[in-house]
């Protein structure tokens, strides 16, 4: 009978023994299989080894409207600490199972973007598309110069849409050797191809503009060109220095692009038609029309160089 029991006893702690180590791959080399991502069937993912891993807690923080958070676990990447979490989002048209991987509140004082990145190529290769939107403030005065960090990534494998974000800033003092993060954070996220919207190249715009004034029947008058970057994947216009403008009423899409430009008491809404690069506006000086605006824009993808080029 004791025997039996030791039997018995053994069998259970082997079970659990195999419960706790599993086949001891390290989670980065899991979520690192291209050709597991290359395969999956998203609406069974929740099967799936990631999914499966024996690491997962529930996940017990505050949520977001975007999405649902079920799973959490920290782990090592590269030798950097990372954690990553299984959610659900509120998707009609393509499965709702996501899985993201990003720095530790604890750790947004160090730059991880580099190492995610090179982590990614080694597994997956160079990404299919790069933007980089990142600028920086000039010293004034007693203020020390602000670098801001604005980077994104992205790699389609078979069925899956694999998308980088780092974002962060960053000071420089004159004379200091050790630059300051304010904050740097970094992430990954893997989902259904159909479920993650495609990167877009920064477009540099360059137009010519024409004024006509409001019951005037004289030629245009012509008016300086104006150079500008408009930025699809944040909704946004920029300097040609990729700093942000302060515009109103912005919409980029993929056939037009609008916005409102305030400069002092006059505003002007403008509008470009893409790909053609038709632009026309409205003028008004203190909410009175004073003219229309018509002209051509070239618009021309920006280049981006890949991290150590």
């Amino acid at each position: 009978m004791m025997k039996c029991v030791r039997t018995l006893l053994c069998l259970l702690l082997s079970s659990c023994a195999g419960l706790a180590f599993g086949s001891g791959r390290p989670f980065s080399d899991t979520i690192g299989d291209s050709h597991f991502w290359q395969t999956l069937d998203w609406s069974q993912a929740q099967d799936s080894p990631v999914w499966q891993d024996r690491n997962w807690v529930s996940y017990v923080g505050k949520q977001s409207e975007a999405e649902t958070r079920e799973k959490i676990q920290d782990f090592r990447l590269n030798g950097a600490e990372w954690q990553a979490t299984l959610s659900q989002t509120p998707r009609k048209q393509a499965t709702p199972f996501q899985l993201t991987i990003y720095t530790p509140a604890e750790n947004t004082q160090q730059d991880q973007c580099d190492t995610l990145y090179h982590w990614a190529i080694s597994h997956f290769g160079p990404p299919h598309i790069s933007e980089d939107g990142s600028y920086r403030l000039p010293a004034s005065g007693q203020s020390p110069e602000h670098r801001y960090i604005d980077r994104r990534y992205q790699w389609d494998l078979g069925t899956t849409r694999v998308t980088q974000e780092c974002t962060g800033q960053l000071t420089v003092t004159a004379g200091v050797a050790d630059s300051a993060h304010l904050y740097a954070a970094s992430s990954m996220r893997f989902t259904q191809k159909e479920a993650s919207p495609s990167l877009h190249p920064l477009i540099l715009a360059k137009c010519t503009r024409a004024l006509r004034l409001t019951d005037s029947r004289d030629i245009p008058l012509k008016m300086s060109d104006i150079t500008f970057v408009i930025d699809e994947n944040t909704g946004s216009i920029r300097r040609p220095d990729l700093v942000p403008i302060r515009v109103r009423n912005v919409l980029v899409s993929s056939d037009q692009v609008q916005f409102s430009l305030a400069l002092d008491k006059s505003n002007n809404d403008y509008q470009i038609e893409r790909p053609s690069g038709t632009l026309n506006a409205n003028m008004s000086i203190s909410g009175i029309q004073a003219g229309t605006v018509s002209g051509q824009c070239s618009l021309v993808p920006m280049l981006t160089a890949e991290p150590g080029q």
